[in-house]
Formats: C-alpha cells, structure tokens, sequence
C-alpha cells in the first residue's frame, strides 16, 4: 500500500475512532438535530420490540428487532473483521450496464461457491434505461469510475477501501484531452448523452420541464467504460428528451489512449474494447471529437476524486469501490439527518459503528409494504452505536442476503427486484486476517 494511501486510510479510521471514543465517554449527544431530540428512542428500543440474536459465522452476528403487534422487522447485520478474515466489498455483478438481483451479484463474485460472498445488500440509487440501468451519482468499481458524482445535492456515499467501508461526500473530476488542447470535461460515465435522471451530473445541466427528477444538457461528452459491458447506447434512447435524437459523434479509444476509430456523424451499437474507452459527444461535445479526436491521435483521460468532507483527493487503485446513497444520517456519531422525508418505506442503510465494525441495515415490512421514515432510519443507527450511517436504495430494492438466503421480505409483486450493485462481506480481511 502507497504511503499516500495508508496516510487516507489512518487519516479516515482517526476520525472514527475519536468520535467512537467520545460517545463511550458520553462527550456527544446521541441526538442533535433540533426537533428531533424530542423522541428520546428509536424502533428497536421502544415498547414491545424484542432482540434475537444469531451467530451466522465467525465474526458474523444476525440482529433481529421485532413487535408481535408491530408488522415492521428490523435486520442487523453485524461484521467484526477484527476476529475473523472478512471484507467489505462491493460488485455490479456481470455488466455495470445491466440490472441482476443481489443475490446473483453475490455469487457471480467468483465461480468457487465455497467463497461466494457472507452476505450482502442492495446498493445504490440506479434508473432504468433503453439499454439496462444508469447509476445516480458516484459509482467507483476497483478505482475505476463508472458513474459520475452528482453536481447538486446527492454527493454522499460509501467508500470501500481495504476492506472497511468509510462514509463521506465525493465529487468526481473527469476529463479528456488531446494534444495542445485545454482539457475537456467528461460529463458523465456510462449513461446515455442529453438526459440523466435523480441528479444533475454536470454545470451545464437543466432541469426537464415537465418532471423535475430528470435533467438535461445537449452539449456533452459521455465515456462508457469496459465494465458498462453493451453496446453503447442509440440516438432518441427516450422520446421525451430531444436532447437525446442528436447522432453526435462516437470514438472509440484503446488502453494507452489511442484513437482506434472515429464515427464523425452517428453513435451508439459499440462495445468497449478491453481496457480502452468509447467517447459519445452531442452538441459542442461532438464538435471537440470531430475536431480533436481523429484516429491514431493518443488521448488522455483524467479521473479524480475529491472527498469533500476532508478537502483531498482519493487516490485511485484497485482497493478502492465507491457506492452512492442518499442522506447521511449519522456522522461523528451524531444525528445528522437534515431532509424531510417523512415517508414510511422500506429503507436500507450502512454504517460503522464505534468498534468499527460494518452494520447492514434493513427495515421492511413482515406481511405488507412497511418500513421506516428516514429520521427513524438514523435513530435505529444511533441505537445501534453508529458512528457514520448511510441510506442507500430502498423500496422494492431492499434486500438483505445472509448465508446465500434472504432474510427480509422483498415488496415487488415479483420478488427480489434486480439492482445496480451491491455490498457484501467476503472472504478476506487485512493485516494480521488476510485471508
């Protein structure tokens, strides 16, 4: 591990470990968020809620918080690496490009079912597409970036580096350029040029007229990575977007940054070549490729991550996995839910707590659709001894997969609903339990 790495690492694990250490000593309330110290408990320790607990494995333990009058369950899973070879990681199973259910995403993590995956959740924020899915904001894939960070708001997230998930705000700053020219942004990763959905992915970004949760831009550049695994997308994807009906321009580019090929007026029906890139430019976006990105032309592509929280950049190697959420709802083992989503839903949620051991969460229904409110959602995790939680997807998304079965109930009339990615304890661990 470089030095510059180990530096973030034991930078980020201070942190927790200071503010773990402070709520033992009592020095910071479980609550601080106005309003909401008027609720002094959480789900899991009002009346009537009962604990079982179940060792799954070494290092594993199962937490189940249930009412016989309640409908609502709550599943804890909690992962020491400290006792036993285990880490945290993270997949988009098969294709980046492609929605898979958790529990194929497990085990198509290797082909010896012996080490298939401990047990794993649902990941991040994800739209459909023509083609498969898009992500919302930040996806990073063994440093990797699959998915651009979102402009405003939606910027938290999961890192996962090394084995222990770290939550923070991550923006990303992507770039390609040619020889003798400024540098041009990439707008985004692995979704369809003109239209984007649950966050604006650059500053030239609008939004959709008629339905608020899409943007739009008709001038950008969109790189599709070996992971997307398609072939990339066609004009007029959506006939809602016009944005989307320009042919633009599509090169196609090798692992050193060679141009292999350029199509100067059409786009879409490619596959990734290994290791390499395809650029598709609309509007302004497909000017720059015609103009700079002419075959045999070497060039460069920059990706950087920046966490916000600490003011540094993230430097990119395989340890590192990105999975986006929405809403922090504990940091430094405070209440730090600021939204006013009041709606009860199923919810999934990650977090580490003062030991540093790694928490998934699932609140769901026994019988029917239920779930939790997200303030309830981060008192659970403050209850929980919660230093850093997240929400992640939820709804028809959540799922909660422990020893190859699920344990929740999944709501879809279908059941377990195919996502974007996942979270998973694996077989593994560092140090002393590399494994």
């Amino acid at each position: 591990m470089g030095l510059n790495i180990m530096g973030a690492v034991l930078r980020r694990h201070a942190v927790i470990a200071v503010a773990a250490g402070a709520l033992v000593a009592g020095l910071l309330p479980a609550v601080s968020a106005g309003a909401a110290e008027t609720v002094p408990t959480s789900l899991i320790t009002s009346s009537g809620y009962e604990r079982k607990t179940e060792e799954v494995g070494p290092g594993l333990t199962l937490l189940t918080y249930e009412n016989p009058k309640d409908d609502r369950i709550v599943h804890v899973l909690r992962t020491d690496p400290d006792v036993a070879p285990l880490t945290v990681e993270s997949t988009t199973g098969v294709s980046g490009a492609l929605l898979e259910k958790t529990t194929d995403m497990l085990k198509a993590t290797t082909s010896t079912k012996s080490r298939w995956p401990h047990a794993g959740i649902n990941g991040g924020f994800f739209y459909e597409t023509p083609e498969g899915q898009a992500f919302m904001g930040i996806s990073v894939q063994e440093g990797q970036v699959q998915s651009a960070s979102c402009v405003r708001p939606r910027r938290e997230a999961v890192l996962i580096q090394h084995g222990r998930p770290y939550v923070s705000d991550f923006t990303t700053h992507l770039t390609v350029s040619a020889p003798g020219v400024d540098p041009m942004p990439l707008d985004g990763v692995n979704r369809h040029p003109g239209w984007m959905r649950g966050c604006a992915q650059n500053s030239g970004t609008t939004d959709y007229p008629d339905d608020t949760n899409y943007r739009t831009n008709p001038s950008e550049i969109v790189a599709f990575t070996p992971q997307y695994k398609a072939p990339t997308p066609r004009p007029d994807g959506d006939s809602r977007f016009p944005e989307d009906d320009d042919p633009g321009a599509e090169a196609v580019i090798d692992a050193r940054g060679k141009v292999l090929s350029l199509n100067p007026n059409g786009r879409g029906g490619t596959t990734v070549p290994a290791g390499g890139r395809v650029l598709q430019g609309i509007g302004s976006g497909a000017d720059w490729l015609r103009a700079h990105a002419t075959v045999g032309t070497v060039l460069s592509l920059q990706e950087r991550v920046r966490d916000e929280r600490f003011g540094d950049d993230i430097p990119l190697d395989d340890s590192v996995d990105i999975v986006n959420g929405s809403y922090p709802l504990v940091r430094d083992a405070k209440y730090a839910y600021t939204g006013n989503n009041n709606f009860v839903d199923p919810r999934t949620a990650i977090a580490v707590d003062g030991p540093g051991r790694t928490l998934f969460v699932t609140v769901t229904g026994k019988k029917v659709r239920n779930g939790a409110t997200l303030d309830e959602l981060a008192r659970i995790l403050l209850d929980l001894g919660a230093v850093d939680g997240l929400n992640l997807d939820g709804g028809g998304s959540t799922t909660l997969v422990v020893k190859e079965t699920i344990r929740n109930r999944p709501v879809d009339t279908g059941g377990e609903r195919p996502v974007a990615d996942a979270v998973y304890i694996g077989h593994g661990g560092y140090g002393l339990y590399a494994n």
